[in-house]
Formats: structure tokens, C-alpha cells, sequence
């Protein structure tokens, strides 16, 4: 069982989950009609908790993650901000339009979601801090909305994971059978990845 936990050896290159929990098969991508950019700090690359990695497999076509944060060299939002679609910038602040119904009737689509990703502090200071993003709208999700994401701790239960971010915004700009899509595969990313955490080798999805 050691041998099976051991490191990164025994990962799969592409989802990064142990071999025997590999969830590739899965991965089922797809396309929609809005464009995603996930604006990921250098520091998340690494992790193999980081759940944006996913969007790109998920919505190929869609979905596209770039990278900021690295040493010496400036972030240009220009790229980003030449795609097609609405952009709305998914982040709660104070000023933050709610995504629901209303929303889609006074701003039709297709849009462009811009969601910034890494920890709390990083997030917050995309928008704040790079050229092109301060003047979008910023949008955020309905409150009562519980993270399923238990392989990081978050200080309150309502900060979800950058993909589930992703997936309950679909869920409301396009439909719900885009989110359940996607968060199908989310609860069993998760659940393999607890699983080999914990060392229990038994496949029981």
C-alpha cells in the first residue's frame, strides 16, 4: 500500500490523482456557448488540489486558463480581453451584480466569464491590480450556494472552488444540465482523491 501512495511516481500525469483512482475516463468534454478564462496564480500550478486544471479538460473548446503571478514578467489582460462575449468578472465584492435571472434579462449573452483563481487574497487583488479588469462588471453567485470541495479548508463554507465557481455560474447563464455535468465529475474527482489520501484502495463509484 506504500508503494501505492508513494509521491508523485504514482500519479497519473494528466488528472494528477494516484493511478488506481485515476479519473480520466471521466473526463468527458463538451462545449457550450460562453467563453471562460481562469485567471491562475503561478504558485497554484504546482498543486495538485487546484481544481481549474479541470475546466480546461472539461470545456476544451470553451475554457482557458492563464497564467499571472510569475518573477519579472508583466501580466497583459489584452488576450483575455479580446474574446468573444459579454466579460463579467466573477468576483464578491461589495459592488457585485448577482447571477440570476434578472441578471441574464437586463444583460443578455453569450458571455465571457472571467473567474480569478488561487487563494482568497490572490483572487481579490486580480481585479484590483491588472490593467482591463477594474473597469468590468463583477458578478457573484446567489447566496446559499455550500462548497463540496473537501480537500482544502476554506474559512466559511460558501467559498467554493474556483471549478465549482465555474459550474454554478453556468448552471444559471446557460442551464442546469451544464452544472450537474460538471459537478458530476467534481464530487468524483474528490471522492477518488480522499481516497487516496486516506489509503482506502477500493473503488466503490
Amino acid at each position: 500500500m506504500s508503494q501505492r501512495r508513494a509521491g508523485h511516481v504514482n500519479r497519473c500525469p494528466n488528472c494528477r490523482v494516484n493511478h488506481f483512482f485515476c479519473v480520466c475516463k471521466h473526463i468527458l468534454p463538451f462545449k457550450i456557448q460562453s467563453n471562460i478564462s481562469l485567471i491562475v496564480h503561478v504558485r497554484e500550478l504546482k498543486l495538485t488540489s487546484n481544481t481549474a486544471q479541470f475546466a480546461q479538460k472539461m470545456l476544451p473548446e470553451n475554457a482557458e486558463v492563464v497564467i499571472r503571478g510569475r518573477m519579472n514578467e508583466h501580466f497583459d489582460s489584452t488576450p483575455v480581453l479580446s474574446k468573444p462575449g459579454r466579460a463579467i468578472f466573477l468576483y464578491p465584492h461589495e459592488e457585485a451584480l448577482e447571477l440570476n435571472e434578472d441578471f441574464k434579462l437586463k444583460f443578455p449573452g453569450p458571455y465571457h466569464l472571467i473567474i480569478p483563481d488561487g487563494n482568497w487574497q490572490q483572487a481579490r487583488k486580480v481585479k484590483q491590480r491588472e490593467a482591463g479588469f477594474s473597469a468590468l462588471p463583477a458578478v457573484k453567485l446567489p447566496p446559499g450556494i455550500i462548497s463540496e470541495y473537501g480537500l482544502r479548508k476554506a474559512i466559511h463554507p460558501e467559498w467554493v472552488s474556483t471549478f465549482e465557481a465555474m459550474a454554478h455560474s453556468l448552471g444559471i447563464l446557460e442551464s442546469m444540465e451544464i452544472k450537474n455535468r460538471l459537478m458530476d465529475f467534481f464530487r468524483l474527482w474528490v471522492k477518488r482523491t480522499e481516497q487516496a489520501r486516506s489509503g482506502d484502495f477500493k473503488i466503490t463509484d
